[in-house]
């Protein structure tokens, strides 16, 4: 048996196919696929491949749930973020306190940050602020 390795045309990972050709297999994502030499080295089908090799995995976001941050705290810094919360503005505030996780790519992650780091510094606003 022989196994060989595609790609998309963008370069994501599609599969394998034993003793099939493309151009035969009954799933249409290998119409237009280009074998290359092996999977992604990670196992991980997200990595892609540039033409001649596979490129490093991407950094995937921070999750922390609301749970893991506010157990991380003292009550003393929670009570000090709950304070500097109330200086956002209304709509900033519900997100905050109604999010079912905050995740770094969103786009009050940083606002997060520089109130962590402001109010406790690098160190512990990167303790708390720690994926969950």
């Amino acid at each position: 048996m022989a196994q060989k390795f595609y790609v998309n045309p963008d370069g994501s990972y599609c599969g394998s196919l034993i003793d099939i050709d493309p151009e035969d297999a009954a799933d249409e994502k290998y119409r237009y696929a280009t074998e290359v030499a092996s999977p992604p080295p990670s196992g991980d089908a997200r990595q892609i491949w540039d033409g001649d090799s596979w490129l490093p995995l991407p950094d995937l976001p921070i999750v922390l749930y609301p749970v893991d941050l506010w157990s991380r705290m003292t009550d003393d810094e929670a009570a000090q973020v709950e304070a500097a919360m109330t200086t956002q503005p209304i709509r900033v505030q519900n997100i905050f306190k109604y999010a079912s996780s905050y995740r770094s790519d969103h786009e009050l992650w940083p606002l997060l940050e520089t109130m962590a780091t402001g109010l406790f510094g690098a160190e512990r606003a990167a303790e708390i602020l720690s994926a969950s």
